[in-house]
C-alpha cells in the first residue's frame, strides 16, 4: 500500500480512540472497549506499515531503521491501552483523564510530526 493509505488509517485510528476514550471516561460500555481496540490495532498496524515505507530515509537520517521516536510511541501506545484498566476501575475520572489523553496525544503528534530523535 501507499504512504498515504498507511497515514489515513493511522489518522483514522487516531481519531477512534480519542472517541472510545471519551466514552470510557464518561460511563464504561462495552462498544467503547471495542472501539478503543480496533482504534489501537488500527493505529499500530498503519504505524509499522509507514515505518516500513520510510526505511531508507530512516536509515538515512537516523543510521537505524527504527529510531527512537518510534520507541518512545510504542511506549505511548501502551500508556493508551492501559487507559482501559485506569477507566474500568474509576483510577482516573473527568478532567484528570481529559487533560492526561490531551497530553498524551499531543506528545505523540509532537513525535510523529518533528521526529527529534
Amino acid at each position: 500500500m501507499d504512504y498515504t493509505v498507511y497515514k489515513l488509517i493511522h489518522y483514522v485510528g487516531i481519531f477512534m480512540l480519542m472517541l472510545s476514550l471519551g466514552s470510557l471516561f464518561t460511563k464504561y460500555n462495552k462498544c467503547a472497549v471495542i472501539g478503543h481496540g480496533i482504534s489501537l490495532l488500527l493505529i499500530l498496524v498503519a504505524g509499522f506499515g509507514m515505518q516500513a515505507r520510510m526505511k531508507e530515509s530512516y536509515e538515512a537520517n537516523f543510521d537505524t531503521t527504527f529510531p527512537i521516536f518510534m520507541i518512545v510511541k510504542l511506549v505511548l501506545w501502551l500508556c493508551f491501552g492501559g487507559a482501559v484498566v485506569l477507566a474500568k476501575r474509576e483510577v482516573i475520572k473527568g478532567s484528570t483523564a481529559w487533560l492526561l489523553c490531551i497530553g498524551l496525544g499531543a506528545v505523540a503528534a509532537y513525535l510523529g510530526i518533528h521526529k527529534p530523535f
